[in-house]
């Protein structure tokens, strides 16, 4: 269902609302950079929602993007291994709720509430407002409302809308987190924002903007994604999974039902496969594809458990990185003493990790990239 929607012959359709959602950030980011994080949040949920419910947000507190946002934060927590004893010793989840060490059924009360209203609430609006015309088409939801018409069942309501719930999940905070490490990498390397943006001049010009349909001819600005993909990994120890049957990995015995957790962190950051790991490198893909590729499909998961909305997501990074450098030089925010402060690549702990907040400023490249980023057509797609 999900993978076929945001399959790589079909996620062509909504690159007219990434490239303009990522101008969008760009354009009011140099107006004010210091609202980065939710003017982020903001324009990855609007392109987000809109693919996925035919819903536009409009704003940043709007319930329909709060509600995930809160959803993803506990799924974090409740994710994170050694956070809740339960995983590890499941018969507790039988104990009474007024016994000492039970506030975790609680947690677990409140958060599948939150869970249930981001899921369904946006579902619901999705297939009530088909038939007003407020629902915009093509979106995941509606497509398969609108094909299925009478036939669709209560379980094909049921998948679809949890199948819509994860791609909420699975693009939100992620995205929010290769964005913030690509900003941070180019403020502290100029140089390679310097060799980027002479291949967008070359390539692109400087009579429009980039887009995601560009991508094949700007080898440096794919290098530069992958670098982002592989230096920081956005779920660095992958999303625990349980083993299905026995199996035996270099002499080790797996038993069925056992936890395994794919160290991603360190299989982008092994030395003998990639030299100086903690050095912001793009040329280390010399522009080869299948060197991209080997790094960008750790990010994605594993087998069957990869997600499917990788190319939607590789779209939706490249656009806006492409964007910015074509636009803007990218700086390290000023104190309050007026002196620039350097973000460090220091990750928060979680299931879905985060650079430690950091100041940062976009100086547009130019009048003429301020015009491009001003006449980016309103209309919502």
């Amino acid at each position: 269902m999900v993978a076929n929607d945001f399959s790589q012959s079909m996620v062509p359709r909504y690159f007219s609302l990434q490239d303009k959602e990522s101008a969008r950030l760009v354009r009011n980011l140099i107006k004010d950079p210091s609202k980065f994080i939710s003017e982020v949040n903001l324009r990855i949920g609007i392109i987000i929602l809109r693919v996925t419910y035919g819903y536009y947000v409009e704003s940043a507190d709007d319930p329909f993007l709060t509600t995930p946002l809160l959803a993803m934060a506990n799924f974090g927590k409740a994710t994170q291994p050694g956070n809740f004893l339960v995983d590890f010793v499941p018969a507790l989840k039988h104990i009474p709720r007024w016994m000492p060490g039970a506030g975790f059924l609680k947690t677990a009360e409140e958060m599948h509430k939150v869970m249930w209203s981001a899921t369904w609430n946006n579902y619901e609006w999705c297939k009530n407002n088909l038939k007003t015309g407020k629902t915009l088409m093509p979106n995941l939801c509606g497509t398969f409302i609108q094909e299925a018409g009478e036939n669709i069942t209560e379980d094909d309501e049921l998948k679809l809308g949890w199948a819509a719930s994860s791609v909420m999940g699975g693009g939100l905070d992620t995205n929010v987190s290769s964005v913030m490490t690509f900003w941070a990498a180019m403020i502290l390397n100029p140089q390679i924002q310097a060799k980027a943006q002479a291949e967008l001049d070359s390539v692109v010009g400087k009579d429009r903007l980039p887009t995601i349909s560009d991508r094949p001819r700007l080898p440096y600005i794919r290098s530069i994604m992958a670098e982002v993909f592989r230096m920081g990994p956005s779920i660095p120890l992958g999303i625990p999974h349980a083993v299905s049957e026995d199996d035996v990995y270099e002499g080790y015995h797996i038993p069925k039902g056992a936890f395994i957790l794919p160290n991603v962190w360190h299989m982008l950051h092994d030395p003998e496969v990639y030299p100086d790991p903690m050095e912001f490198k793009p040329e280390r893909f010399n522009g080869s594809e299948s060197e991209m590729k080997k790094a960008t499909d750790l990010v994605f998961g594993f087998g069957r458990r990869v997600c499917p909305g990788m190319h939607f997501a590789e779209g939706t990074l490249f656009a806006i990185i492409a964007t910015t450098l074509a636009t803007c030089h990218i700086l390290p925010g000023l104190d309050e003493h007026g002196k620039e402060v350097l973000p460090k690549f220091a990750y928060t702990p979680g299931t879905i990790t985060f650079l430690e907040p950091f100041p940062m400023r976009l100086k547009a490249r130019s009048p003429d990239a301020i015009s491009l980023l001003e006449n980016v057509p309103s209309d919502v797609e």
